[in-house]
């Protein structure tokens, strides 16, 4: 049985979620960390996100021919994912979800790509997470995932979403 197997429309529509959407916030990441003789060091969000972009690159290249492809099944331009894939911007929750959608990952890829985000995608806890998961499980296009949010109460986060 599948972690994310209960997840559908139906399941988004009557569960009771404890939070919205989570938020991963990158400028204002700093941790205390006092470390003991077992802990291992918290990884570096540089890292994940150094990471991430080769990721999202890699993925680009092959799943789609060129980049005006990514911007019509993604929603996200050129210029910004060029910027996200250089450096010169991290990339956002927001981002990655619509990423995962738009190239039709597979929910193992989308957790691990969330994950280097610096968010364990939890579906029965974020409304957001859920939606995300059912758009991936049903190869749901980005049209139909932002459909999904307004209908499922997130339209709010349809604006962060264009700035990505």
């Amino acid at each position: 049985m599948s972690e994310f197997e209960n997840i559908t429309k139906e399941f988004i529509k009557t569960h009771e979620f404890p939070a919205e959407v989570p938020s991963v916030d990158y400028e204002n990441n700093e941790k205390s960390f006092r470390p003991s003789s077992e802990s291992v060091l918290p990884v570096n969000p540089e890292k994940l996100q150094m990471k991430l972009r080769q990721k999202f690159a890699d993925i680009n290249a092959t799943a789609f021919s060129n980049f005006a492809q990514m911007e019509v099944r993604c929603d996200i331009k050129e210029n910004t994912m060029r910027s996200y894939i250089n450096g010169r911007r991290n990339i956002p929750i927001y981002a990655v979800a619509k990423f995962c959608i738009g190239a039709k990952l597979s929910i193992e890829t989308t957790k691990e790509l969330f994950k280097l985000c610096g968010h364990i995608i939890d579906a029965n806890y974020y409304r957001f997470d859920a939606i995300v998961i059912d758009a991936v499980k049903c190869e749901d296009d980005i049209d139909i995932f932002y459909e999904s949010c307004k209908e499922f109460g997130l339209q709010h986060i349809l604006k962060k979403m264009s700035r990505s």
